[in-house]
C-alpha cells in the first residue's frame, strides 16, 4: 500500500512539473556540445531565476523546483546558467585535469572583464585576450585540441580555440555553442546569434 502511494505521489509530482514546464515557454536555442552535470548543491538557482522571466513566474525563488525544471526540461529547451568555480568543482566523473584548467580559466576572466561590461563588450574582450594571449598551432599532443593548450601557454589548434571560447561564455553567463565542425562556435549578443571563428579573424 505504502508503495503504491508512493508511485501515485511521484507521478503527480511529476505531472506538476510538466504542467509548470508548458507554462514557462520554452526558448528557441540550438544545443551545446558541451554540457555540465550540475547538483542541485551547487545549482545557481537565483541566476536561473533572474536570466528567465517566464521559469521565475512559474516558480518564484523555489531552489528545488527551479533546479528541478533545469534539469528535466531547461537543459533540453538550451537554456544556460553562469558556470561558477563551486559548479565545476562539483563535477561527478570529470576528468581532475581538465577542471582544473577550466577554474583557472575563471581567474583569467577576472582579469579581461568586468561586472558593469555589457555582454558585447565581454565577448570582445575574451576575443582580444585569445587574439593575443593564444599562438595557433600544434603543440604535438591532444593539448592543441582542448581549453588545456591556451591554459598552458600551449600552441593551440581552431578545435582548442573554439572549445576555450565557449568555455569563457559559460562563466560568464552569455549563450554560446560550439559548431558541429568543433572548430568555431555562435554567440548570442542582445538576442541575435553571431559567428565566431577567431583564428579566422570572424567575430560580429
Amino acid at each position: 500500500m505504502k508503495k503504491y502511494i508512493n508511485k501515485i505521489v511521484t507521478g503527480c509530482l511529476f505531472l506538476s512539473l510538466a504542467c509548470v514546464a508548458f507554462i514557462a515557454h520554452p526558448v528557441t536555442a540550438e544545443a551545446k556540445v558541451y554540457n555540465y552535470d550540475i547538483t542541485q548543491e551547487n545549482f545557481p538557482a537565483a541566476d536561473y531565476a533572474a536570466r528567465y522571466a517566464d521559469v521565475k513566474a512559474a516558480y518564484g525563488n523555489d531552489a528545488a523546483a527551479l533546479y528541478n525544471h533545469y534539469k528535466f526540461f531547461g537543459v533540453e529547451e538550451g537554456r544556460i546558467v553562469k558556470i561558477t568555480k563551486d559548479v565545476l568543482a562539483s563535477q561527478v566523473n570529470a576528468e581532475t585535469d581538465n577542471i582544473a584548467y577550466k577554474i583557472f580559466a575563471i581567474d583569467v576572466l577576472g582579469t579581461i572583464v568586468t561586472d558593469d561590461m555589457t555582454d558585447a563588450q565581454k565577448v570582445k574582450a575574451v576575443e582580444n585576450w585569445m587574439k593575443t594571449n593564444i599562438t595557433y598551432g600544434s603543440c604535438g599532443d591532444t593539448r592543441s585540441y582542448h581549453i588545456t593548450g591556451p591554459m598552458t601557454n600551449q600552441p593551440t589548434m581552431d578545435e582548442g580555440y573554439a572549445e576555450t571560447f565557449e568555455f569563457f561564455m559559460d562563466a560568464l553567463g552569455i549563450q554560446a555553442i560550439t559548431n558541429s565542425d568543433l572548430k568555431s562556435n555562435k554567440v548570442e549578443v542582445d538576442g541575435v546569434w553571431y559567428n565566431v571563428n577567431i583564428p579566422a579573424g570572424v567575430l560580429y
